[in-house]
């Protein structure tokens, strides 16, 4: 499994944890802890994948992130 794959795994659980924390957790505070862990996992994903990544991996993502442009 390639770091970028691991990237994607880590944000997609927190954002579903955000999700779920959105919608079960009182009203005032659900959105700002389903924003934290939304935020905190786009972080973490990014650590791991700095942590991870081969060379040729990061360059690939450089490259795709020129693609894909603004």
């Amino acid at each position: 499994m390639g770091a970028q794959a691991i990237r994607f795994l880590i944000q997609v659980a927190f954002a579903m944890a955000g999700l779920v924390a959105v919608v079960l957790v009182a009203p005032p505070y659900g959105a700002s802890l389903g924003l934290f862990l939304l935020v905190f996992g786009l972080w973490l994903g990014r650590r791991v994948f700095k942590r991870i990544a081969t060379l040729d991996e990061v360059k690939a993502d450089l490259r795709d992130r020129v693609d894909d442009g603004p």
